[in-house]
């Protein structure tokens, strides 16, 4: 029997001087996961907080962070999506001439022009169609473990079918989908000593991404296929005006990362939560019908988007707080996911919980996730084949995750799988 939040829970009593414990530009703050106990404590004091050493305000509150995202007059994505630790501000400026020209990091009317230009490729009817063709994928990747006893997850099964499907809808050969999972560390990953143990092979590793990108987009202009590669690299804006070479680098860069990503975060995170609570697997396996609702609590839960960011364009306010122009706003997902003003326990991980699509993970506002209906069917096919196929996986030892203070993206989960079933 559920039981409802007291007042002290929905209303915390403040808290003073919280805010210095939480460091966002460290990723090692983010090491092991959401720091829920430091996002509560911030919360406490107050939803919206000043960080320490005159950083960003950190907006803890559900309801704060959708008025931020909604609130595009007084704040704007044009200067910069996210808060960048002192590596990454160190990287080579061509890096930020392209990743400014992300829609991410645009404004309306700007954003709905470009957002338009692809969106039909993410409409609900295209994801449908691409459901037999993901199935498929799926099947193949349960059949290269058959005989495996042991298997790294996030490389062996999480990437592999969002790297097939996005790369599929992008353009990108199949003999290249390896290097799309090399590339999204790249993106993900230059805050990692493992992945990027210089600034040097940080900065080599994303101009590469820009150089395969670039080559491809001058293939498809010569030889356009039925791919977005080829649209983008022939596409107008409605004034006319051709994308630059910026702008149509930035298209491929951020779908190959995005599109796979948060799908690939997200199973790998699935697969460990459920491992954790072994009960909620249990009720998943005995009615599989309840997937779909599971996916968005494991969405909100697992939260793969650390934070986004803004800058107030003027004086205003965030509910009783007074933000200064010029000053930087980073909405913190895993926090406002966790609200116990709107999530009833939100420490609790429940694939029943009727309120879990109300979650963040996707955005809110103009910037709302534009291929969120592709990253859910992905989930919700793999996921269940996996749990139909190795009922009794286990966790093998211990995870890891790549250090970032941007997304929550899980680099190593070794699984035991288990008995194969029939399924």
């Amino acid at each position: 029997m559920s039981v409802a939040p007291t007042a002290e829970a929905v209303n915390p009593k403040p808290v003073a001087g919280m805010a210095a414990v939480f460091d966002l530009l460290a990723p090692s703050t983010f090491r092991d996961g959401h720091p829920h106990e430091a996002y509560d404590r911030l919360r406490r004091t107050s939803p919206v907080v000043r960080g320490e050493k005159g950083g960003p305000w950190l907006v803890t509150g559900y309801e704060e962070i959708r008025e931020v995202s909604a609130n595009s007059k007084d704040f704007t994505s044009a200067a910069g999506f996210r808060v960048h630790s002192a590596n990454r501000a160190a990287m080579d400026p061509a890096i930020g001439r392209v990743l400014s020209r992300f829609m991410l990091a645009m404004d309306e009317p700007e954003h709905g022009d470009f957002r338009k230009l692809v969106g039909s490729f993410f409409k609900p009817a295209a994801i449908k169609a691409l459901e037999p063709a993901v199935a498929q994928r799926v099947d193949r990747v349960m059949k290269s473990l058959e005989g495996r006893e042991e298997v790294e997850f996030v490389e062996e099964v999480g990437a592999r079918v969002p790297i097939s499907t996005i790369c599929a809808l992008i353009g990108v050969p199949p003999e290249d989908e390896h290097r799309v999972f090399e590339f999204t560390n790249a993106v993900f990953g230059t805050d990692d000593p493992e992945l990027a143990p210089s600034i040097e092979m940080a900065n080599a590793k994303y101009l590469e991404i820009f150089d395969y990108g670039w080559n491809l987009l001058e293939k498809r202009r010569r030889d356009p296929q039925d791919d977005l590669v080829s649209f983008i690299a022939n596409a107008e804006l409605p004034d006319g005006r051709k994308l630059t070479r910026d702008e149509q680098i930035s298209y491929f860069s951020n779908m190959i990362a995005a599109g796979n990503e948060t799908t690939r975060s997200s199973l790998s995170g699935a697969v460990w939560l459920l491992a954790r609570h072994p009960e909620q697997r249990n009720r998943l396996m005995a009615d599989p019908s309840m997937i779909p609702q599971a996916i968005q609590e494991i969405l909100r839960h697992f939260s793969p988007v650390i934070h986004m960011a803004r800058t107030a364009t003027r004086n205003c306010r965030i509910g009783d707080v007074e933000i200064g122009a010029g000053d930087r706003v980073a909405m913190l997902y895993g926090a406002g996911n966790h609200d116990p003003a709107v999530f009833e326990d939100p420490h609790r991980f429940d694939c029943e919980r009727k309120d879990a699509i109300r979650h963040l993970s996707f955005g809110y506002g103009i910037h709302h996730c534009l291929g969120n209906r592709l990253a859910v069917l992905q989930l919700g096919l793999i996921l269940g084949r996996f749990l139909r196929t190795f009922p009794r996986y286990e966790v093998a030892g211990d995870i890891s995750f790549i250090q970032s203070n941007f997304v929550l993206a899980m680099k190593r989960l070794p699984i035991r799988l288990g008995e194969r079933s029939g399924a």
